[in-house]
């Protein structure tokens, strides 16, 4: 009885202290200025209950008094209020987000685009306060047609929000960027105007297709402008220029002619929006150093490439396969603007692209280039290709540091490893869907000896573990992710691999972060937890254990050994997406067991789930292992 009592009195308690401090943050504007007397132990507890106005007000004085990371937690919780997908999201966020940053600007684009009320977010507060506060941590803009908000930002009354922005924003988002010109002209152009000539934009991304003569428009900022030509005289030339029947017809007309010819009047006219436009006759010109572009063709971006002096970074991706006599094109234009020596580009991605051989080919074109990416769709084939020989000099040294090779069919590669022979200074190499990878672990030691970043993902590496622990024992990598690689899917005992892979991982002392997410390791994760055992632990610092149907018993062993063995340094442990609700209680003791030597990532995973994603996988099996082989 006793018991009793002593509990319903601690439920009392508990109830009076959560109503007190729930009055207290309805009150904020009352107690605000008094913040800084509160306890930190009470302004912990206050934090959850405060809304985003107030929590981005006292956030000076919570980082006074030391409790910045309880702020971090009620701004992540904040987040998750806004996003109803957050758990989609969530898998590509990192632990170190800043997530009041991502909470404002997703609040930002909700109450701009008119997706939520204000009401029912910050009761107290106008729209215009709302924008305002959030506009100032707004590094990516997006504008869609949803509530006219591209439109509101020309507007008198959002001007100054439109000023703010400037200065923030450092990427704009244009989602089908035609339809938002249907929708009011003169009033987007001139906010485009506005951010890119006046403003902080270096990066753009146009999504759905965008009309060429939008297009060329705004690419227009990836050429070396002229020093000392004024805007207004130099203007009639180069639309003159682009008027040019070509640069459009190839991709069909996808709005009336008179729309696209009447942009450069349009922009024009923002001198009459803003005085602040035009300084002496004078208009800045903005310079776009990455571009991220959704494409039907590469027509356009072919005829235009070789001006793009001001480019650093590109990236493609077909909205439908790009062809082989398209990207032949596309590689000549790329052959013109590196002969000039102006040339800036240093980073290359080309996604939905059709076309056999284009690894070396593109290398050949861009021998100064750092990064490349290509995701490559070859159609199903069954014909026997014949190996093409590769096109480098034998005393070709590429400058190539980072290369990413993604390919939704089944291919040999056979030239693969070739390549990788003339890029000594490859630093960084994902790799995704190829075969005999036998072949490209053998090369890695010697062709590749700076490699330190080394992601492999969708590969059947169920035959290579001896080629893997031979790269390990010899290599500097600080980087390694085996991403749903089937490792033990021919073991007759887990030990037989898991065992000198993880004394080979123990010895790479260079290591500090290892990825074997989608492995279905299961019961075998217990073995893991030796990296840290012995005089000579590993010094990894980040280890990703999620989709792998580890079980809370499971979990709970490896907290047994990883308590045992208790790390130097601390380690960021991720575990979503196991089944660990199944069992809640030995769940938190394998947690409690973590904690003092763990950041550990986990959700609210639904083991429900399990079997359809089970499902999922055997259907991609059979898919995988009817498609042909071809070459690349």
């Amino acid at each position: 009885m006793w018991a009793q009592l002593a509990l319903r009195s601690s439920m009392a308690t508990t109830t009076l202290v959560s109503m007190c401090i729930r009055t207290v943050a309805q009150n904020m504007d009352v107690l605000e200025k008094r913040v800084c007397d509160l306890p930190a132990s009470l302004l912990k507890d206050l934090l959850p209950h405060l809304n985003m106005f107030y929590l981005d007000r006292i956030e000076k004085v919570a980082l006074l008094k030391r409790v910045s990371a309880s702020l971090q937690v009620a701004w992540a919780a904040k987040w998750r209020d806004l996003n109803r997908t957050w758990r989609c999201k969530l898998k590509f966020m990192q632990p170190e987000e800043n997530w009041k940053q991502k909470c404002l600007e997703s609040l930002f684009h909700m109450v701009l685009f008119r997706k939520t009320e204000v009401h029912n977010i910050l009761s107290n507060l106008s729209e215009y306060a709302v924008l305002t506060m959030s506009a100032e941590h707004v590094q990516v803009l997006s504008l869609t047609v949803a509530g006219r908000g591209g439109c509101r930002l020309a507007s008198e009354e959002l001007r100054p929000v439109l000023s703010i922005l400037e200065e923030r924003v450092r990427c704009l988002r244009l989602y089908d960027a035609m339809a938002l010109l249907k929708q009011g002209r003169k009033d987007i152009l001139f906010v485009l105007h506005r951010l890119l000539d006046h403003g902080s934009v270096t990066e753009v991304v146009l999504k759905r297709a965008p009309d060429c003569f939008l297009l060329s428009w705004i690419t227009s900022r990836c050429m070396r402008p002229p020093q000392t030509v004024p805007q207004a005289s130099a203007a009639p030339d180069t639309w003159d220029n682009l008027r040019n029947e070509d640069l459009w017809a190839e991709e069909g007309p996808s709005a009336p002619k008179c729309l696209r010819l009447d942009l450069c009047m349009d922009e024009r006219l923002c001198c009459k929006f803003s005085p602040s436009c035009s300084i002496n006759g004078r208009c800045c010109v903005g310079q776009i150093h990455s571009l991220d572009l959704e494409v039907r063709s590469l027509a356009t971006v072919s005829r235009l490439l070789p001006s793009w002096l001001c480019l650093h970074s590109l990236h493609l991706y077909g909205t439908q396969p790009l062809w082989k006599d398209d990207v032949a094109d596309f590689v000549e234009s790329l052959k013109k603007l590196f002969l000039n020596p102006c040339c800036s580009l240093r980073e290359l991605s080309m996604g939905n692209v059709c076309s056999r051989n284009l690894l070396a080919r593109l290398l050949a074109a861009c021998p100064t280039l750092h990064s490349l990416s290509l995701d490559i769709n070859l159609p199903q084939d069954n014909r026997i290709i014949p190996r093409q020989n590769l096109q480098f000099k034998q005393d070709t040294e590429l400058s190539i540091e980072k290369l990413s090779l993604k390919s939704t069919e089944i291919q040999t590669v056979e030239n693969f490893p070739s390549v990788l022979q003339y890029a000594p200074k490859l630093s960084n190499l994902h790799v995704t869907g190829i075969r005999h990878a036998h072949l490209l672990l053998h090369t890695l030691p010697e062709s590749n000896p700076l490699l330190r970043v080394l992601i492999l993902e969708d590969i059947n590496l169920a035959n290579c573990h001896q080629e893997i622990i031979n790269l390990l024992e010899n290599s500097i990598l600080e980087e390694l992710s085996l991403k749903d690689c089937r490792l033990l899917e021919k073991c007759r005992e887990t030990k037989d691999f898991l065992v000198p892979f993880v004394v080979a991982v123990r010895g790479l002392c260079s290591l500090r972060s290892l990825s074997l997410c989608q492995n279905r390791l299961a019961t075998s994760a217990i073995e893991i937890a030796d990296l840290f055992l012995g005089d000579c632990p590993s010094k990894i610092t980040k280890l990703d254990l999620s989709s792998n149907f580890i079980l809370p018993a499971d979990l709970l062993e490896f907290a047994q050994r990883i308590e045992t063995y208790r790390p130097a340094q601390r380690l960021t442990l991720d575990l979503r997406f196991n089944p660990l609700d199944r069992d809640p209680k030995v769940k938190g003791q394998a947690m409690k067991k973590l904690l003092p030597f763990c950041n550990i990532l986990t959700d609210d995973w639904d083991c429900r789930s399990t079997m359809a994603d089970h499902q999922l996988d055997i259907q991609k099996a059979l898919t995988y292992l009817s498609k042909p082989v071809v070459c690349l």
